[in-house]
């Protein structure tokens, strides 16, 4: 009933988004938010549909369509990039929410963005049919472009994802970071804001699939989140290759009278990084096609099968960090230098690696589900 949009033209509307998105990526970088023509480059790029339903409008893509769609949108902007997890987590975790919710968000406008948070609880309160919610949620990526923001709740210790509207929050300008500037991750402050009840959604259990959620996508486990932000990184790792290569040709390093190409530790330094990131880069979309070839033949999913996609995704990103690592020791002091694209890649990748969702204590958390112990991960992610 609900025809499966091309992966080429999905591709192609990416690639089309690119030039506008790099025109305005130091305005992003200066003011702390995305440039409202690179949001608007996005919305008409179709990100905003990538994970939601066919029955609402969207695309259900594939996770490895929705990876390829991020790396390209990184060639333009790594925080405009960031903007494919921004507007699909909600669209992801939305499967399992009661139908009218769904319904009531993305009924009317497919485009509506939701700017999720998982970092902190709200509190929620009962008050006759609606919920009075205080508190103030941290991270909230886009949260000058949402229409409202999804948080994590809690009423009388009992979790809950609740979905507040942004014009009744206020917005703390304080992303002030070394990279990723343009995601405009700031604080939210929620405070005794009442919303109808139906706005809220259990978090506990494991609810049937809403009326929407008929898709393939909607099968795999929720970690195939991971496709919308952790091809950030990998091509930015890339990308960085492709800077010392060039540099490579040309840099005279100092003291000496040869390129940097003939320089046997800027040689190795670049095998490293390469194998590096190709590996990560392997077994993260390896990783990915397996879960959906799974979720096709109507496999279930146990705790390591989850598991092994948060490994495969925090691989991923720390291996990216590793591979620009190898790639700044070749390049020198040019890896510093304001000028030279290196530069901003490394702060972006180095505010990347520290991301709650993808550090390296994820690595730790695979380790608890295989020695069956307690879990760290968030309740939001499993």
């Amino acid at each position: 009933m609900y025809d499966e949009t091309p992966t080429a033209e999905i591709v192609a509307a990416a690639e089309a988004a690119v030039p506008v998105l790099a025109a305005h990526s130091d305005w992003g970088e200066r003011h702390g938010r995305l440039h409202d023509d690179a949001f608007a480059a996005l919305v008409q790029a179709g990100v905003p549909r990538l994970y939601l339903p066919r029955q609402l409008g969207g695309y259900a893509v594939d996770p490895m369509t929705c990876a390829r769609v991020t790396e390209i949108l990184t060639r333009g902007d790594p925080s405009a990039a960031w903007y494919v997890m921004v507007f699909n987590a909600a669209r992801l975790m939305a499967a399992r929410w009661p139908a009218g919710l769904v319904r009531r968000i993305w009924g009317e406008n497919p485009d509506t963005l939701i700017a999720a948070s998982g970092h902190t609880p709200l509190t929620g309160e009962r008050a006759g049919d609606e919920l009075v919610v205080h508190g103030r949620q941290r991270f909230v990526s886009g949260c000058h472009h949402a229409e409202s923001m999804m948080s994590p709740m809690l009423i009388d210790g009992t979790p809950y994802f609740v979905v507040v509207p942004m014009s009744s929050c206020e917005i703390v300008d304080n992303w002030d970071t070394l990279g990723m500037r343009g995601t405009g991750s700031n604080d939210v402050v929620v405070d005794a804001v009442r919303v109808p009840a139906e706005l809220a959604a259990p978090a506990e259990g494991e609810p049937a699939l809403n009326e929407f959620y008929t898709d393939t996508l909607y099968r795999c486990p929720s970690r195939v989140v991971f496709a919308t932000y952790v091809p950030v990184a990998m091509e930015l790792a890339r990308g960085a290759l492709d800077v010392l290569t060039e540099l490579a040709g040309n840099k005279v390093p100092y003291a000496s009278d040869a390129k940097l190409a003939a320089r046997g530790l800027a040689q190795s330094h670049f095998g490293k990084a390469l194998a590096t990131y190709r590996a990560a880069r392997e077994y993260f979309f390896a990783a990915l096609e397996n879960v959906w070839q799974a979720a096709i033949e109507g496999k279930t999913f146990d705790a390591r099968a989850r598991a092994d996609l948060y490994l495969a995704g925090t691989h991923a990103m720390q291996s990216s960090a590793t591979a620009f690592r190898h790639v700044a020791d070749a390049a020198g002091s040019s890896a510093t230098a304001r000028e030279n694209p290196l530069e901003r890649m490394g702060r972006d990748l180095e505010t990347l690696r520290h991301h709650g969702f993808a550090n390296e204590s994820r690595y730790a958390s695979v380790a608890q589900v295989y020695w069956d112990i307690e879990l760290d991960y968030p309740l939001l992610l499993r």
